[in-house]
């Protein structure tokens, strides 16, 4: 059904059915209240891209991330697209695998289809100069990062929330915290790998880096080395740099023989969901995921109405499960 079969039912011209989607006010409004009872009738809907491209605006705001099969990137869309949907947006999720490329591609993409701003949850360094030479670049808020710079960020205090990890370890009376990395190269990897290291120097703790490597073998190769030390020079806990990597160790522990907690501790970094239903149940530091979707969307809002691009650090806290207990005996 189109534009023109709802014209021709409703006696008027198609440029009146466009203005009675796009422009009501500028249609009489018995006119406009027969044209939309036809489009009823006749099951017409206005495409949302014909109206962007009307008005040269557009409700589409693109999140754009490296993976969805990592679930922290699936909580992130889930929750944003409630908070942008509250505000009147239509998320488009976009995947890059990755690729800074694939990024510039889906803002100029998006850019075209009059999008007010995008979301960027980056998997690597994002590279601003390369943003901002794509128009909607510098409407572009960076999640997961923080800059001093004129994009608008936010992301967890990654200090804290490994304090909070080694304070909880600690306290169970580990003194052999051993940490594992997630992926190198990315803003929170190096910050999260920063801030154990000045914590053990600090508590005069030694840093056993297990491994600081990249890729889902993380896990298994953290859980090779385990087993290759000596009893005595082993952790008798374990810090992974995200929730993912301390499933992966957790499992590759296991089917070495290695039993979580009752041999070694492990926690996460992240609060996922799925750290409720895992065996053990995960340990974690928890990050306000559900509040940095909406926090995303109202920095973007700001940065449109007043030009100024803020930077929000959240503070995480701690889920204790079943992953972590006192040190074996």
């Amino acid at each position: 059904m189109s534009i023109d079969d709802v014209a021709a039912r409703a006696g008027v011209h198609r440029s009146t059915v466009s203005r009675a989607f796009s422009r009501p006010e500028a249609v009489n409004p018995t006119t406009r209240q027969r044209i939309l009872e036809v489009a009823e009738s006749l099951g017409y809907r206005m495409s949302p891209l014909a109206q962007a491209l009307r008005r040269k605006t557009s409700n589409l705001v693109p999140l754009i991330v490296p993976d969805i099969t990592n679930p922290f990137y699936g909580e992130l869309a889930k929750t944003m697209a409630t908070a942008a949907a509250e505000k009147g947006y239509q998320l488009v999720l976009c995947v890059t695998g990755g690729e800074v490329a694939q990024t510039n591609a889906y803002l100029t993409a998006l850019q075209g289809m009059y999008a007010p701003f995008g979301i960027v949850a980056p998997s690597t360094s994002v590279d601003l100069d390369e943003l901002r030479s794509v128009a909607l670049g510098s409407r572009v808020v960076v999640v997961d990062r923080v800059d001093k710079a004129d994009v608008p960020t936010v992301t967890v205090d990654s200090a804290e929330g490994i304090a909070l990890a080694v304070d909880h370890l600690r306290g169970l009376g580990h003194r052999r915290i051993a940490y594992v990395s997630g992926i190198s190269g990315t803003y929170t990897s190096r910050d999260r790998l920063a801030a154990y290291e000045g914590l053990a120097a600090k508590l005069e703790m030694p840093a056993m880096i297990l491994d600081a490597g990249t890729g889902p073998e993380v896990g298994e190769r953290a859980a090779e080395l385990f087993v290759d030390m000596a009893h005595e020079e082993r952790p008798t806990a374990v810090i992974a740099a995200n929730d993912m990597v301390a499933f992966a160790l957790i499992s590759s522990l296991g089917a070495r023989g290695v039993s979580v907690p009752d041999d070694v501790s492990v926690m996460g970094f992240d609060g996922l969901e799925l750290g409720s239903r895992s065996n053990p149940r995960l340990t974690t530091v928890r990050q306000p995921i559900a509040d940095m979707g909406a926090i995303a969307i109202d920095l973007a809002e700001q940065l449109l109405n007043d030009g100024e691009a803020r930077h929000v650090v959240l503070t995480p806290d701690l889920l204790i499960r079943a992953s972590t207990a006192e040190v074996p005996r």
